[in-house]
């Protein structure tokens, strides 16, 4: 079962994100896809902090896998959406892309760019111990398969 993310996170890559070869330095991507999950929870009007306060529930990456597939490059736009692969009681496995965007050309297709898997773990705010994640937090639809 996976479920995809609503609208794709857009990022412009500036100067602080590239390497002296205007190319993304590639830890840049980390700091890009946690940004992307920030905000992929604020479309559904939560954060990590009212998760914190209401629900004890803290979400740490508990590991990751990255690919990099072709250089992301200074000015480019990178759209970075979000699909949950898996989930389980008290972890998610969510894969995330980011894409080069053409904006001056909307019928060219995007370029993958980068992957990233990240398995992300529900963990009780107090005890720092495994705890079940909201039924309604991370929902799965089925794919039609």
């Amino acid at each position: 079962m996976t479920t995809a993310a609503d609208a794709p996170f857009l990022f412009r890559v500036c100067y602080s994100d590239t390497d002296a070869a205007g190319v993304v330095y590639h830890a840049r991507y980390l700091e890009m896809f946690e940004r992307s999950r920030s905000e992929w929870l604020y479309q559904r009007n939560l954060s990590p902090s009212l998760l914190v306060r209401d629900y004890n529930l803290l979400l740490p990456v508990r590991e990751l896998t990255m690919s990099f597939h072709k250089p992301g490059r200074l000015d480019d736009v990178l759209a970075i959406d979000q699909l949950i692969e898996h989930r389980s009681r008290t972890q998610i496995k969510v894969r995330q892309t980011a894409k080069r965007t053409h904006p001056e050309d909307p019928n060219i297709e995007p370029e993958l760019i980068a992957t990233v898997v990240i398995h992300i773990v529900g963990v009780d705010a107090t005890t720092l111990k495994p705890k079940a994640l909201p039924d309604w937090l991370f929902p799965l639809e089925p794919t039609g398969q």
